[in-house]
């Protein structure tokens, strides 16, 4: 345990073939059967945002404490996501396994999200990559682009389609009235001031102009939230109750206690918004890779190519 106490492991890394040793974070429920990150910091950048890391890390896991997701049991050894490769040294995997690097990737976005293995019985992650880039992200706004990629840890936007939860899909169609058909979502929507809505809820990003298409809430609609496309200087960025419920949706336990306060804006206020632009461009936040799918004993059951 840590002086934020956060639980510790030890876990032996490989990057760039260069073996290196750092600490694991356990962040959330040290019980089973709820929910937590297993964090592991890789390099510097990574640990001098170490407190940033984990605090964002526990929102989620607080939010979703009381998910059961499927141990899965783990071969020790070199496992690879992104543009980072580790030796990961525990034998069973609990519950999502994120590592996390900060470096000047000159990228031009302020967060890169891969997510390389999903569980086959839910379809829901375990093994991912956040490449943070926070050089000229405003002091204020960090904490936000954290939250942001590790909601994309948990699938948000990268798991919808395979749980069929995203209809008329805008990839390779701009402007399809792409929508996630969640329930709960739906409802919330609703209570957020989307009653009167006139297209098919929850509306989904279709236009490329303002994000990655099929991967976040549709900015004209939502503007500021915190999983769309963007983040604005100077402004909220809100955890809505939407965004809680899609959890729901794909199959976790969730809090909606948890959610900031949020009213869908008046259409003219989003477009204002969309308008001044953003002050952290997130329209290429999430990396699409091969997806691995793995079952309890930890064997490939399957590999989705994009």
């Amino acid at each position: 345990m840590d002086a934020d106490g956060f639980q510790l492991a030890t876990v032996t890394v490989a990057t760039a073939g260069i073996p290196d040793t750092y600490t694991v974070v356990a962040v959330g429920s040290d019980d089973p059967h709820r929910f937590q990150f297993e964090i592991a910091l890789v390099d510097q950048g990574a640990r001098e945002l170490r407190s940033q890391i984990l605090a964002q890390a526990d929102r989620w896991a607080r939010i979703v404490d009381g998910s059961d997701l499927e141990n899965i049991e783990w071969e020790p050894g070199p496992v690879s996501c992104g543009r980072l490769s580790y030796d990961y040294q525990q034998d069973v995997l609990d519950d999502i396994f994120v590592m996390v690097s900060a470096q000047d990737y000159r990228s031009g976005a302020g967060v890169r999200s891969v997510t390389c293995g999903y569980r086959e019985s839910s379809g829901l992650p375990i093994t991912g990559t956040i490449l943070l880039d926070v050089e000229g992200v405003p002091r204020g706004q960090v904490d936000d682009l954290i939250l942001h990629a590790f909601g994309h840890m948990l699938g948000f936007g990268t798991s919808w389609r395979r749980l069929d939860l995203l209809r008329n899909s805008s990839s390779g169609h701009p402007g399809a009235d792409t929508h996630f058909t969640g329930d709960r979502a739906i409802a919330a929507f609703v209570a957020s001031g989307g009653a009167y809505y006139p297209g098919l809820r929850v509306p989904v990003e279709n236009d490329p102009t303002y994000g990655s298409v099929d991967k976040h809430w549709r900015e004209s609609v939502f503007a500021s939230e915190l999983m769309t496309s963007g983040l604005r200087e100077g402004a909220a960025d809100p955890l809505s109750a939407i965004t809680i419920q899609s959890l729901a949706d794909m199959g976790y336990t969730v809090d909606v206690e948890e959610a900031d306060a949020y009213t869908l804006p008046a259409a003219s206020a989003a477009a204002s918004a969309m308008e001044a632009g953003h002050a952290i461009d997130l329209t290429e936040d999430v990396v699409i890779t091969p997806a691995v799918f793995y079952d309890g004993q930890g064997r490939v059951v399957r590999v989705v190519r994009h």
